[in-house]
């Protein structure tokens, strides 16, 4: 056993000891780190951030070589994509992050379990999707009606989700570096892609670029974790288990149904906008809505990194949710802040239409990143705590809050009237787990 560490911390999860203050300053750093929570929150941040960037570059890109019409088929065929594909995931992430860190020699059968599992649900809920596309939408039907576009859909909707759990995986199995690194390659290639198809492929360049890269990147992430990282941490020999099958089950569905609220108050807003305001209207509001989110992405990878300290160390959950929240808005606050006074400037250069009508939109999900992450910290502690009944009962109020009046505010104030919607329902939720999530924080030593 090395000298940096105890035999004492739940789910083979080294327990750390603090450096002494006139340690060297690489040795300081080097145990902050390797604390279960900094690492993990600081490589996902990264990640986020990279992510952004090339995000920003992508649609910029996009609008420039692309007419608004393409953008608008564009955006609302990935979002549909997105959006199955969350559904077709079950929210095996929660369940990965919960349950893998204390896995033990079981690590390996649960990650093939969750690939497996979310690859069938894609099968099932896009083919379904594409029998009632029509009806959905006039913007969508043409997918249902070209057999291989069809075929190529159903595709990419499973190969996301296998994609998109691949982070919860590597998270849990203490790899969490390779997310950056590999989100990083699939938005470069994501943007070359882009520009090649621009001239050969207008109409389709925008949905052909997201997924191509993402089959390309699924061998070598896969490779990582089968070959190296499962065979790193069971040649450990740490002890584990995972809970009886009806326990499982149990937490699985439930966190699903809170999961499935949850999607319907967020990733379903651009297909609603689409429905509602049609799909022109969906590529303006999109990009705000994208560039607004992009805050909360970091802040669900907070939560993601609680659930995972939190599962390995349950003593120190309520310790674990302080420092996220003190760490969260500590970064969330200015960036904000920033997000909001720059957004004309930064929409600009998606062109002038994206900067007078989205601006408003951008502004509202940023500053909506703020009572969102006390509900994610208290989301990501219930997952650790198996009370899935509440995080059902957090994610259903949201939901029925901000799709009941972003469809109401639609008619009169257009794409804004979701934001509005948005913002309305983060702030009634959080002022509702806030007195729970006080008392769990007070019991911090």
């Amino acid at each position: 056993m090395r000298p940096t560490e105890t035999a004492g911390a739940p789910g083979g999860v080294p327990a750390l000891r603090t450096a002494a203050p006139g340690a060297p300053l690489v040795t300081r750093l080097r145990r902050h780190l390797l604390e279960p929570l900094n690492g993990s929150v600081y490589a996902l941040t990264l990640n986020t951030v990279v992510s952004s960037v090339l995000g920003i570059a992508y649609w910029a890109l996009a609008a420039r070589l692309y007419s608004p019409r393409e953008v608008g088929v564009g955006t609302a065929m990935v979002s549909t994509m997105m959006f199955l594909s969350n559904l077709s995931q079950l929210n095996l992430n929660g369940a990965l992050a919960r349950f893998l860190p204390a896995a033990g020699p079981h690590r390996g059968r649960l990650v093939g379990y969750a690939y497996g599992l979310s690859y069938l649900a894609a099968l099932l809920v896009s083919g379904g999707f594409l029998l009632i596309a029509p009806l959905v939408s006039d913007e969508l039907g043409f997918l249902a009606r070209t057999p291989l576009l069809a075929a190529a859909f159903v595709l990419a909707v499973a190969a996301w989700g296998v994609f998109t759990l691949q982070d919860s995986v590597l998270t849990a199995l203490r790899g969490t570096i390779w997310v950056p690194v590999e989100n990083t390659a699939y938005g470069i290639a994501k943007i070359l892609l882009l520009v090649l198809l621009a001239g050969s492929l207008p109409g389709l360049g925008i949905f052909v670029s997201w997924n191509v890269a993402v089959v390309v990147a699924l061998v070598p992430v896969n490779i990582l974790v089968f070959r190296r990282l499962l065979p790193r941490l069971r040649a450990l020999r740490q002890p584990g288990s995972l809970p009886g099958r009806g326990v499982l089950a149990r937490f699985v569905a439930l966190d699903y149904v809170g999961y499935l609220f949850m999607q319907a108050g967020t990733n379903a807003l651009p297909v609603i906008v689409t429905a509602r305001l049609g799909a022109e209207a969906n590529g303006v509001f999109y990009v705000g809505w994208l560039l607004g989110t992009s805050l909360e992405l970091v802040a669900l990878h907070f939560g993601t990194s609680l659930t995972v300290a939190g599962s390995g160390d349950e003593p120190r959950l309520a310790a674990y949710a302080r420092q996220m929240l003190r760490r969260g808005f500590a970064l969330f606050t200015p960036a904000a802040v920033l997000l909001y006074a720059c957004a004309p400037l930064l929409l600009a250069f998606f062109g002038t239409r994206y900067a007078e009508a989205g601006s408003s939109v951008l502004r509202l999900f940023a500053i909506a990143v703020l009572p969102k992450l006390v509900v994610i910290v208290y989301v990501a502690a219930c997952r650790v705590q198996r009370r899935v009944g509440r995080i059902v009962a957090v994610q259903a109020s949201s939901s029925a809050l901000v799709v009941s009046l972003a469809w109401l505010t639609m008619g009169e104030f257009g794409a804004t009237g979701v934001g509005v919607a948005y913002l309305t329902g983060q702030l009634a939720v959080a002022a509702m787990v806030l007195p729970s999530l006080l008392r769990l924080l007070r019991t911090a030593s």
